[in-house]
């Protein structure tokens, strides 16, 4: 369908949800990390625009956790406008608009320069000529020093699924019903196909487990990812010779761990693509040697190269907090070049420390357990953590009272709307501005302690009014009983395990 979604899915509801990777505070990170400056100070008034931001989660639990930044928010899709300007509403950001704009709209806007953009699952999945009109936006607005995040379906990775997303759309149009009925017939066809192992199915060894993770995901998901007429991926130079339309250069990936060569090809390969002169095809030939499938890459507009000094500097000041209760350490890390082991006598030490708050490198390395690895080894532990998701960067200690106070007035509204549903599961932090995930059931704890009310009751309450029941070893669990004795034990768990965790990072 044409008209006024432009070849885009419409008809259908993207997922809720937040994406950590667009967080201030990881992205600068990354860019210190490689040798920028970042655009502007973590605390201060800097300006931040989601272009093409779905339901908008992501951009107001960030907006929550900056009470001092500006934040512009645009979709095109009314259904995700209405819930995102709503939850600002009850949540009083006032520091966050959400915008019902196409591209061309937005870009016809007289408004102010922006700091930091954000492009999460638009570039691939959007026309050539909206990729032109997003430039043109970058170009004529993001300041000098500023910075662009873009993802992507990148090449030659996504290759091997191009024919299976081919199926997708066609059997999906070639049947009648509603859009998720079509969606589940497609991927029933796609596995016949795949058991006939004939053709293309006979080269495609991933596939089965490619299908049966689609299983998994909703329609909303599906449909937004696979079925838009305006569906391209790109070799990193394509999108880099692009974005040079913007006057942006390529900063580095936005993934910590990306960063890290050794982790993703063997020396002589890292050797092979150094003999390249040009970024863009020295990019281009790290992703055909990784056969990567996907990017999320950082651009900067005229930003300043730091110093080894000023990087080292500003590296030691950078405050970091623990996301997992600390013996939740992984022992290894799955990596291109296979299993990294984690060692415990640097890791769990390094886990130990940052459970008691949000230490600096600085701090932490003044530690003897930590200092005798030396300050590369115990950076590179936290390059590793950040990108898994375990430790995230912590925003400066200045600020934190204005950040604690809406992020408490948000996440109080997040917790009410999981009464009564599950459509947001992310509180918001201000210790790493960034946000938590948190279960339906966690959140209904978190409230019923609010209300001072019986947890494990309170919990079943409001899961048995919606018709849901618990399960144990495999088995639903059938009694009021049974039910509100497994949300006992739970609670006891998220009470010992998770809000330790939670109360470092300001949510409690």
């Amino acid at each position: 369908m044409q008209g006024w979604t432009e070849g885009y899915v419409g008809g259908i509801d993207y997922i809720r949800a937040f994406y950590r990777e667009l967080s201030p505070a990881l992205l600068s990170f990354a860019l210190v990390l490689r040798g920028w400056r970042p655009p502007a100070a973590l605390d201060g008034p800097f300006a931040y625009a989601e272009l093409g931001c779905g339901h908008g989660v992501s951009s107001a639990v960030l907006a929550a956790s900056h009470p001092a930044a500006r934040f512009e928010a645009a979709d095109f899709n009314p259904s995700h406008i209405a819930g995102a300007q709503r939850l600002a509403t009850e949540a009083g950001l006032g520091n966050a608009e959400f915008l019902e704009e196409s591209f061309a709209d937005y870009a016809r806007r007289d408004a102010k320069d922006l700091d930091m953009v954000a492009l999460h699952g638009v570039w691939s999945w959007v026309s050539a000529e909206n990729r032109a009109i997003l430039v043109d936006v970058l170009r004529r607005r993001l300041k000098p020093g500023g910075l662009v995040f873009v993802s992507y379906n990148a090449l030659p990775g996504t290759l091997a699924y191009m024919p299976l997303r081919r199926i997708l759309v066609e059997h999906s149009a070639d049947r009648s019903g509603d859009l998720p009925e079509r969606i589940e017939q497609a991927i029933a066809f796609a596995g016949k196909l795949t058991a006939l192992n004939a053709g293309w199915f006979a080269q495609a060894d991933e596939m089965p487990a490619r299908l049966e993770s689609l299983k998994r995901k909703s329609p909303n998901y599906i449909a937004h990812e696979y079925l838009n007429s305006n569906w391209t991926a790109f070799y990193h130079a394509d999108v880099s010779r692009e974005l040079a339309g913007a006057k942006l250069d390529f900063a580095g990936p936005s993934v910590p761990m990306e960063q890290m060569d050794d982790l993703a090809l063997p020396p002589e390969a890292q050797a092979v693509i150094n003999e390249a002169r040009d970024p863009a095809y020295r990019e281009t030939l790290r992703d055909v040697l990784t056969n990567r499938s996907f990017r999320r890459d950082l651009f900067v507009k005229g930003a300043e190269r730091l110093t080894p000094a000023v990087r080292t500097e500003r590296l030691r000041a950078m405050r970091f907090a623990l996301l997992v209760p600390p013996d939740d350490m992984p022992e290894v890390a799955i990596t291109p070049v296979g299993r990294v082991p984690f060692p415990p006598d640097l890791h769990q030490p390094l886990a130990e420390a940052l459970a008691g708050g949000a230490p600096s490198l600085g701090e932490l390395m003044a530690r003897p357990a930590l200092a005798r690895h030396g300050e590369e080894a115990v950076l590179r532990a936290l390059m590793m953590l950040t990108s898994l998701a375990l430790v995230a960067p912590a925003l400066p200690t200045e600020g934190q009272e204005a950040r604690q106070s809406q992020t408490e007035r948000f996440n109080a509204v997040v917790l009410e709307h999981n009464r009564t549903g599950d459509e947001l599961g992310t509180l918001a932090s201000p210790v790493i501005g960034s946000g938590v995930a948190v279960s339906r059931i966690e959140a209904l704890f978190l409230l019923a302690q609010r209300r001072g009310e019986d947890p494990a009751a309170f919990a079943w309450e409001r899961l048995s009014a919606d018709g849901l029941a618990l399960s144990r070893d495999g088995f639903r669990l059938s009694t009021a009983e049974e039910n509100v004795a497994e949300l006992r034990g739970r609670f006891d768990s998220f009470t010992r395990r998770r809000m330790p965790v939670l109360r470092t990072l300001g949510i409690l």
